[in-house]
């Protein structure tokens, strides 16, 4: 029967180790205990800040550095390691009281060492003990970046859901259950302020019979040009959805009905060029729009203005198709 590790067995042990001290002595007898302790340890030993600095910093699992070196503190030498390197450190100092300790340990040291009494018998339990914390921080780190990870990947997916749930999967418009809740708000707000609101309804002319006699993927092909077009021709500021079938309304805020109409002759014309260069066998299909103003022809609700909209497109389509009809006075332009 396996039985589980304890966690201090599976924290790595610490191999290869920076002294830094300028006592020969005290780095020998260190040197001595770390060798005992640890198996196969390597010691690189320097005796001042500027020579530890020199050296590539991030080859070491360990580092014991002496609070009072020749050239400085041992604690601007740590916050030197902190920047370049992510290494545990231990302070050593011969003095007793703790001002050096708990300012090391504020600088982001790992333990610290008196060099009193038994020390050196504690030393190797302090760097596996800082090992084991350092190891717990790492793993913490790699924990919270795969969490922010999974996070921005969650809000990505939830992104793509809501952009799912509002557009039309085939031309990349808004839906109909989008767009309705948008027209809610724009007309609102229109009326609010008193600003136009014009709504563009139209419909491919001759669809059912291109789709019939040249299949679903030329009819498909016809819907996503309509977009095209619908891009290419309007403001950042409308709003196009695919209302259902080869049925497309476009919402103009703050627009007359002589600018839609304009926006409007635009979309055909695109339309048309676009037809023409990728489908030409299909050149006969055209657009039939209807135009409706909340301003001009004072609609009761944003469903009445769409109605009305809906209105001029199938007089649009009475009269003879590929033309433009606002609404009341109906003003048809072929």
């Amino acid at each position: 029967m396996s039985m589980k590790k304890p966690a201090s067995e599976a924290v790595p042990s610490p191999r290869r180790f920076l002294l830094v001290d300028d006592d020969a002595d005290h780095v020998e007898l260190m040197s001595f205990v770390l060798r005992d302790a640890f198996a196969e340890a390597e010691i690189t030993a320097v005796h001042s800040i500027e020579n530890a600095r020199a050296l590539d910093l991030t080859q070491f699992d360990s580092a014991l550095v002496d609070v009072n070196l020749p050239d400085g503190s041992g604690i601007d030498l740590l916050r030197h390691m902190h920047e370049h390197a992510d290494v545990p450190v231990i302070l050593v100092t011969g003095e007793r009281f703790g001002e050096p300790a708990v300012e090391g340990i504020r600088a982001g040291a790992a333990d610290y060492l008196v060099k009193h009494g038994d020390y050196l018998r504690v030393l190797p339990v302090v760097v596996r003990k800082a090992a084991a914390m350092s190891a717990i921080k790492a793993q913490n780190r790699r924990l919270e970046e795969e969490l922010r990870r999974r996070n921005r990947e969650l809000e990505r997916l939830n992104e793509e859901l809501l952009k799912m749930a509002a557009h039309d999967p085939l031309t990349g418009l808004y839906n109909r259950r989008h767009f309705n809740e948008l027209f809610a708000r724009l007309y609102a707000e229109s009326d609010r302020y008193g600003s136009d609101l014009t709504c563009c309804m139209m419909d491919l002319d001759h669809f059912k019979q291109v789709n019939d006699r040249f299949g679903h993927q030329v009819g498909d092909q016809l819907l996503v040009l309509t977009a095209e077009s619908l891009r290419k021709s309007l403001r950042a500021a409308d709003v196009a959805a695919r209302y259902g079938g080869d049925e497309f309304v476009v919402l103009m805020p703050q627009t007359s009905p002589e600018d839609a109409r304009q926006s409007a002759r635009r979309i055909r014309v695109n339309f048309r060029n676009l037809i023409a260069e990728r489908i030409p066998y299909a050149s006969h299909v055209t657009l039939s729009i209807g135009v409706a103003s909340r301003e001009r022809h004072e609609p009761r609700s944003a469903d009445a203005l769409l109605r009305l909209a809906d209105d001029a497109l199938y007089q649009a389509k009475a009269s003879g198709r590929d033309r433009i009809m606002v609404v009341r006075p109906f003003e048809v332009e072929a």
